[in-house]
């Protein structure tokens, strides 16, 4: 019994790091008024047409496992890890221009979404979010 109470403890003690968390960052992202990036890429682009807010990033070489699309309040996150491809220790680059880390992007929706309503396409290399605005 007292091991699953110190289990317990343990993921209420994480959620309510994680809670503080983000609590944190929404509290800036109201100060700032603006969409907030843990990291500059993939590069974004948001659009609105009618009901839908669309945002597409480029994700090139990367499948659908290599990343995670999802929703927190009114927040859209895209979150993965861009692998180098060649790990041949005997090649040497000369130039090596694209980033191969983690990224993860926070984008503000710009009014509320339907969850249950949503769609996202990865499609020659482009990642396209579709997401229904909130009928009130």
């Amino acid at each position: 019994m007292s091991s699953e109470n110190d289990s317990i403890s343990k993921i209420r003690f994480i959620h309510g790091l994680m809670k503080k968390e983000v609590e944190e960052l929404l509290k800036l992202m109201e100060r700032t008024k603006s969409p907030i990036t843990e990291t500059g890429t993939p590069p974004l682009d948001t659009m609105i047409r009618g009901d839908d807010v669309i945002i597409t990033a480029e994700l090139p070489g990367l499948t659908s496992n290599d990343f995670t699309v999802y929703l927190y309040e009114n927040l859209l996150i895209i979150e993965g890890i861009r692998k180098r491809y060649c790990t041949d220790k005997q090649i040497f680059f000369i130039r090596a221009e694209r980033e191969f880390a983690p990224f993860k992007r926070i984008m503000q929706l710009p009014f509320p979404v339907d969850k249950d309503n949503t769609q996202a396409v990865l499609k020659n290399g482009v990642l396209t979010v579709t997401l229904r605005k909130t009928e009130n």
